[in-house]
């Protein structure tokens, strides 16, 4: 069904629906998950024997945020249909963000595992190796929820920085004395790309970080949320980006990673 517009806009349809994206949406449960290799945000990882836990540039360990289980979510197109995708954070004051080098993983990181392995005893249970994380994290470190998926549509707002080239001043300008009407219609699309999700647009409290001569699309976006304890800074949000062709080509060692508050 096409998206509804405000009369003014009615002429601009077919403008408005090459906007059209689509978006993974994510909500957690109330049950904690039952197996390491689940879809979950936080908890335990899934994370196979013999292999190196992530540690931060100064060797400290990295807090598990989430980890996304593609078998378990509805197909998205770009994006894998098996393997485990995993984030880490440094819990600092910064939640691990560099932002003058927001693309180097020196305090965060993000891990594909494209080999599942659904046996328990292979799989490391024991994390008593970590440390208490007590504060500077998002969420506490004994949280675990499994997650639930379905796919929906999204439209273009700001400030995702396309919305200046989709929608551009000289545009905009056109709705004279109901340039306002139509701006309050587009805020409120842009509103709409809150929340935790796999792909789709990207939602900010203060601007978008992308350069926009180097385009990178939403990987994924995890919000501060009251019902699981969750909060980045003062009701903030984060977000992965990643270059459309690494997402093809399953590499995550250039991952833009943002987070911003009120």
């Amino acid at each position: 069904m096409p998206l509804q517009l405000p009369s003014i806009l009615e002429k601009f349809q077919e403008k408005v629906d090459t906007t059209l994206n689509h978006t993974i949406r994510i909500k957690p449960s109330a049950q904690a998950p039952i197996y390491l290799w689940q879809s979950k945000i936080g908890g335990k990882p899934y994370w196979p024997k013999g292999m190196n836990y992530p540690k931060s540039k100064t060797g400290e360990w990295l807090f598990f945020l989430a980890q996304l289980n593609f078998a378990e979510i509805p197909a998205l197109k770009g994006f894998p249909t098996r393997g485990i995708l995993q984030f880490f954070i440094a819990a600092d004051g910064m939640y691990g963000l560099d932002f003058d080098r927001p693309q180097v993983q020196d305090n965060f990181r993000v891990i594909y595992h494209a080999e599942v392995i659904e046996d328990s005893v292979l799989l490391e249970s024991d994390f008593a190796f970590l440390p208490h994380f007590d504060q500077d994290t998002p969420l506490p470190q004994h949280a675990s929820f499994a997650l639930n998926f379905s796919q929906e549509e999204e439209w273009l707002g700001p400030p995702d920085y396309q919305f200046d080239q989709v929608y551009p001043e000289a545009f905009l300008a056109n709705f004279g004395e109901e340039q306002e009407e139509i701006m309050d219609f587009f805020y409120e699309l842009g509103s709409k790309a809150s929340g935790h999700k796999l792909g789709g647009y990207a939602f900010f409290t203060q601007c978008d970080p992308r350069d926009p001569a180097v385009p990178m699309q939403l990987l994924f976006q995890m919000d501060s949320d009251n019902d699981i304890n969750t909060m980045w800074g003062d009701m903030g949000i984060a977000n992965f980006f990643i270059r459309p062709e690494d997402l093809q080509a399953l590499r995550f060692d250039r991952v833009l990673y943002n987070w911003d508050c009120a």
